[in-house]
């Protein structure tokens, strides 16, 4: 019993700090600007599926990638639109976004100016992150076991395909 009562304290404690550390530069960040970048952080994300990283090569996704692999260095630009944060993910070498076209299939777009294609909803499901596309509340991203993009059209948020694990570079710590 006292095991469970320490350990409980110091787990919120760490999550106080964490939460006072992180999200208030993030929310101040945030409420300073309309529209633009608000936030820019820099992360690899591993799909739970596949077990690997997220990475684009040219025009192409995959769920393959590994921490010394440069194409898996994505960005998590957060964006304020119609009165609500959204992300964008962007990759750093090759400078171009995850986007959802109009059909529901993964894309990769030079210009992240098509504000609703690439721009996702992040959440947490069962402890692992889930992006939704506001073009279509039912569309998550997802990869396949195999590495392969499982299109969002065909991935539902309680999938394993659609959940996520985001790596922080500590660069990108305010």
């Amino acid at each position: 019993m006292k095991h469970n009562t320490a350990v409980l304290f110091w787990s919120t404690l760490a999550v106080l700090i964490f939460t006072k550390g992180l999200a208030s530069p993030l929310l101040k960040a945030l409420s300073n600007s309309e529209s633009g970048i608000s936030v820019a952080r820099s992360v690899w994300i591993m799909s739970r599926n596949s077990r690997s990283l997220i990475r684009v090569r040219g025009t192409s996704v995959d769920g393959n990638g590994v921490k010394t692999d440069k194409s898996a260095k994505l960005e998590l630009e957060s964006k304020r639109y119609n009165g609500s944060v959204y992300v964008r993910i962007r990759s750093v070498t090759e400078n171009s976004y995850l986007c959802v076209n109009d059909a529901g299939d993964l894309t990769v777009e030079v210009h992240g100016n098509i504000f609703t294609q690439c721009l996702f909803t992040e959440d947490t499901f069962s402890g692992y992150t889930t992006f939704q596309s506001i073009k279509n509340s039912t569309w998550y991203l997802g990869f396949k076991r195999s590495g392969k993009v499982k299109q969002p059209h065909n991935t539902t948020f309680s999938q394993k395909a659609a959940r996520f694990v985001r790596y922080f570079s500590l660069s990108s710590i305010p």
